[in-house]
């Protein structure tokens, strides 16, 4: 196999002239979001006050961030950035200019000073795409996600870091940021907070770092000992390996912070480094304070922390842990003034403060939160027109279903909106009149209601048409007046905030599944809610008996990894996600929080547990965070999968599944979605559809699936030949779609449609928008001689099925890019791209498939194609076609905000 050029995502193209319609000026009265100001040693040495006095620009590209900066008059003119949507590789290119130093694919505080960044709005994501501050002083973080940044893999930035620092930094303060990635070293990822040679006065605050290999450190070595003055308070770090954080020489501060999951060790004091920890919750971890992986010792201050079931390991010459009964061994004097929450409170504190879009509250020292003031004036420049990016779920909870008490406010109101449907009326939804409604003309849009005078609306009820209920996913409530996103989340019904008051209130759709018809838009100047009047679901229960605990209202229950069967099910009270299933009604939402759920058994949605085509059962990720659910205690068994799902019309999005004993997944019921999701490292293939029941005849079958903007990875079985990225295969019924998913370095193949004669032919299946890239090979460069390493293998045993093939890309995979593998039907295969797999790129020795458009290049060998083939195709035969120019460069993908997967070469984004 050739050698390859690791996937990196590079910016598409010198967009300077573009972004001038993605930064606009604000008046510098209009600067800053809600602060409750600079903490921690960001306070000393000249304190840190970011762009503050500055210029106000509103950026929505990484490209825009650093026209921003490049706009200036010099690298050290004060400048407030706003920034709204998601930032990735695909907008994010070097802008060139006096004041500035950026480069593609990161973004780049170099050589800069006096720079605020801060999500507002519909909130700021940045996704793959790090942020790298060197040389650098007075800088301020704000608000913002940075999520799922390589250092190898596809696409990589900022040397795998989340936020890294580096040479001569000064004063930085980074605050309510969430910070995550999915996975160690070995899928790619490095630290999420790193700082190093020469790092000073900097504070993390009120903030999460989860999902990782490693949270952070200070110091690059044993010898780069010149960082220090970093304060850590309020921040949640969770399923971490180790490194929260590592210190290597100098001082710091860790108070206040909740540690969940730490899996191999915590606090690392190392090399001369003084610490004082106190007030810290730690829970479920080993090792969380000590000097570990060095003979050269660091020291630490502790009180008031609580340990809460945490393992210690015993001492030898490089592994000193400070427990099983820390004590100090050191002194740390603080020069500033702070006032902790005791320890007891911290996880509920930092639960409610932590993190981006949370309204940037903060703990008053008494365990209890405040959202604090503005400290200028918001933005009057109307709210964005486009949607918020639906990568990233909704961030605040989902809407429950008890109507608010109190008098509607909407009636004898005004209301307005966007374009409308046909036969529908603004005015309908403020008529007290369920029977009439409003529509937008589309799948989106905006309803409003107006007052002549400011009204505080703490409260307001989305309630849904008849035949129209469960419509409605995505949305945001916003504040017309200013521009300010009150609420955020998914699926209609009584939505709560802060008391707010104002002239006109809109609530945006910015998803649905069908067209919305909202009946009516009440307003409420209060949040305390009456319960329900209406009858309960009238869905058959489940065939098993349920818990007698009955669901909150809202047909909504919460799981989290802490959860017991017989809770309620709400917030506060999480069930597991084995008593969810079987309680959970037609139409109803099973949230996961964020964590990781450790299990030894399958998790299965039976046969007969369904919902409907019109309202679905949902298990989606809660807003803003990442379930995990993790089956490494199985052992390699075909009967030991992780989600067997035999039910039908369920929509899974937004979960990882990793390390079952078989498949990730198994999809045997019909009619499901599966989105957003990923399946890895599991010991068979990562997803599969099949028959759920041995000898089940086709006509039960599982058809009619929608796999959507997901990805299947690292997958490898014992044998090294059996698991693959997806495998619909054997025994899948018609109707079942692949669209915008990723399966790459899995040790068999990327897609895999097998059949066989003892089951026959399986439906024909739709793949279309995919990738798949360096099947037979892993991340970590492990190889298997037993795997077949194809791209997409479509067939087998010369059984012809009529598979649908279009717009797909195959890339350096191990064997041939598409083959038919004795698929002797006529397959549509039109529009696809081959690059550079180690036999052929496409080999088709029989059937009649049907070939149109497709585009082949630098194939181990010449294409082999028997079926209908015109001249649109440019296949490879020793040379590459007109059309392979577009696909030189290193490959990088990233899912955009509506799901779509894009991909570029060398930056540019194709279209096979």
């Amino acid at each position: 196999m050739k050698t390859k050029v690791r996937p990196k995502l590079l910016a598409g193209g010198a967009a300077v002239v573009a972004v001038a319609a993605a930064v606009a000026a604000l008046p510098m009265t209009q600067a800053s979001a809600a602060t409750g100001g600079v903490t921690g040693y960001a306070t000393q040495n000249g304190g840190t006050t970011g762009g503050a006095g500055g210029q106000t620009v509103r950026a929505t590209s990484g490209t825009a961030i650093h026209a921003a900066l490049c706009n200036r008059a010099s690298s050290s003119t004060p400048i407030i950035i706003q920034v709204e949507g998601t930032i990735n590789h695909g907008n994010t290119s070097k802008v060139s200019g006096g004041s500035c130093n950026t480069a593609d694919g990161v973004i780049e505080l170099k050589q800069i000073s006096n720079v605020t960044i801060v999500g507002v709005g519909s909130g700021a994501v940045f996704d793959q795409v790090g942020i790298h501050i060197r040389e650098a002083s007075n800088i301020v973080i704000q608000n913002v996600t940075v999520r799922n940044v390589k250092k190898s893999g596809s696409p990589t930035s900022n040397g795998g870091d989340a936020i890294g620092m580096e040479s001569d930094v000064r004063n930085v303060w980074v605050d309510h940021v969430t910070l995550e990635a999915s996975g160690g070293e070995s899928e790619g990822f490095d630290g999420l907070f790193d700082m190093k040679n020469n790092v000073q006065y900097v504070t993390l605050s009120y903030s999460i770092l989860r999902n990782s290999g490693r949270g952070g450190l200070v110091g690059s070595s044993e010898s780069d000992r010149s960082n220090g003055f970093i304060t850590y308070h309020h921040n949640l770090y969770e399923n971490i390996d180790s490194r929260t954080p590592l210190l290597r020489g100098g001082i710091a501060h860790i108070y206040n912070n909740h540690y969940v999951n730490l899996r191999e060790s915590g606090i690392n004091s190392r090399a001369g480094a003084r610490a004082k920890v106190e007030h810290n919750y730690f829970k479920d971890s080993k090792d969380v304070l000590g000097t570990f992986y060095t003979s050269e010792a660091g020291y630490w201050q502790v009180a008031g922390n609580t340990f809460d079931n945490v393992t210690w390991s015993s001492r030898s010459s490089e592994h000193n842990p400070a427990g099983p009964n820390p004590q100090s061994n050191t002194t740390v004097g603080i020069p500033y003034s702070y006032d902790p929450d005791g320890a007891n409170c911290v996880p509920d504190i930092v639960r409610q403060t932590a993190g981006a879009n949370k309204g940037l509250r903060v703990s008053d020292g008494n365990c209890t939160p405040q959202t604090p003031n503005p400290t200028t004036a918001p933005p009057t420049t109307a709210p964005p027109t486009t949607a918020p990016p639906t990568t990233a779920p909704p961030t605040t909870p989902p809407p429950t279903g008890n109507p608010p008490g109190g008098t509607n406010l909407s009636i004898g109101a005004g209301s307005d909106g966007s374009s409308k449907a046909s036969g529908t009326s603004y005015g309908n939804v403020r008529d007290g009149d369920m029977s009439t409604y409003w529509s937008p003309s589309g799948s989106t849009g905006r309803i409003s209601i107006k007052w002549g005078s400011a009204t505080t609306v703490a409260t307001i009820n989305i309630r849904e048409a008849a035949g129209a209920v469960g419509n409605i996913r995505a949305w945001r409530v916003v504040n017309n007046d200013n521009g300010a996103v009150l609420a955020t989340g998914s699926g209609a019904g009584v939505i709560t905030f802060t008391p707010t008051s104002l002239d006109k209130i809109n609530f945006e759709i910015t998803s649905s599944t069908g067209t919305p018809r909202v009946a009516e838009f009440e307003t409420y100047s209060s949040t305390t809610t009456t319960p329900p009047t209406t009858t309960p679901p009238t869905t058959p229960p489940p065939t098993t008996t349920p818990p007698t605990t009955p669901p909150p209202s809202g047909n909504a229950l919460y799981v989290a990894p802490n959860g017991t069967d017989n809770a309620a099910g709400t917030v506060s009270s999480p069930t597991t996600l084995t008593s969810a299933i079987t309680r959970i009604p037609a139409g109803g939402t099973i949230y996961l929080r964020g964590g990781t759920y450790r299990y030894s058994q399958t998790i299965t949605i039976g046969q007969g547990n369904n919902g409907t085509s019109s309202a679905r059962k949902n298990i989606f990720a809660y807003p803003g965070e990442t379930p995990v659910l993790n089956f490494s205690a199985q052992s390699e068994d075909p009967a030991n999968r992780g989600l067997e799902i035999g039910g039908s019309f369920w929509h899974i999005r937004g979960i990882i599944v990793e390390r079952a004993g078989d498949n990730g997944i198994l999809l045997a019921g019909n009619s499901n979605v599966i989105e957003r999701t990923v399946t890895r490292h599991n010991r068979d293939s990562g997803l599969q559809l099949s028959r759920l029941v041995a000898g089940a005849p086709s006509s039960q079958w599982p058809s009619n699936n929608l796999v959507v903007s997901t990805v299947s990875h690292d997958n490898v079985d014992s044998d090294g030949e059996d698991a693959d990225g997806f495998a619909p295969k054997l025994t899948v019924g018609p109707g079942n779609v692949f669209r915008y998913t990723v399966a790459h370095n899995n040790i068999d193949d990327g897609y895999d449609l097998y059949t066989k004669s003892d089951t026959g032919p399986i439906g024909a299946l739709t793949i279309e928008s995919s990738l798949a890239y360096d099947n037979g090979t892993l991340s970590n460069g492990g190889q298997a001689g037993n795997g077949d390493r194809n791209g997409f293998k479509l067939g087998g045993e010369d059984i012809p099925v009529n598979h649908v093939i279009r717009g797909n890309i195959a890339y350096e995979n191990g064997k041939h890019g598409f083959t038919y593998n004795r698929n002797t039907g006529s397959m549509t295969v039109s529009n696809n791209a081959n690059i550079g797999n180690a036999e052929r790129n496409f080999n088709f020795d029989g059937g009649s498939s049907v070939f149109r458009n497709n585009t082949s290049c630098d194939s181990g060998s010449n294409d082999r194609i028997v079926g209908n083939s015109d001249s649109s195709n440019q296949f490879w035969s020793g040379s590459n076609g007109s059309r392979c120019s577009q696909y030189s460069g290193a490959l990088g993908w990233s899912f955009a905000s509506d799901g779509r997967l894009v991909v570029t070469f060398g930056g540019r984004p194709v279209t096979p």
